[in-house]
């Protein structure tokens, strides 16, 4: 069973606009492995670059760092590095990295008063629900 860490080495966030127009999209680009792997002991070191930027240009997001994936079964870290080897990445290691990232994105930008790169639901999604035969009750 493996355990993943993620240790960041370097943020960066810049808000490049002080009005923020209604119709802002984000662009996330997730390089992993940004460089080779390093093995360690029971451990794999997999560095990762994290880049968001958005359209028109507000916002500026730079997160680098290291995701260390340890097990107890040293043929599980063989096996692990021979499939980055062959650009095989587990999902389990790219939907660590990613959830930890956005947590860390979704901060930066309240920090930075722009709204956090969260899709929100469609239109019509919206427009579903609200013709369910559902009723709330206000708790008093």
């Amino acid at each position: 069973m493996f355990t993943v860490t993620i240790q960041l080495n370097s943020i960066n966030a810049e808000k490049l606009a002080s009005a923020i127009p209604p119709n802002l999209q984000f662009q996330m680009n997730l390089s992993l492995p940004s460089s080779a792997p390093q093995e360690k002991k029971n451990a794999l070191i997999i560095p990762f670059a994290f880049a968001v930027s958005s359209t028109p240009p507000v916002l500026q997001i730079n997160i680098r760092g290291d995701a260390v994936v340890s097990s107890d079964n040293l043929d599980e870290i063989k096996n692990l590095l021979k499939e980055l080897k062959n650009k095989h990445m587990p999902a389990f290691i790219i939907q660590s990295v990613f959830n930890n990232l956005m947590a860390e994105t979704i901060l930066l930008c309240r920090s930075l008063g722009i709204p956090p790169p969260i899709p929100s639901l469609p239109l019509q999604y919206l427009k579903q629900k609200k013709n369910t035969n559902m009723s709330y009750t206000p708790v008093q």
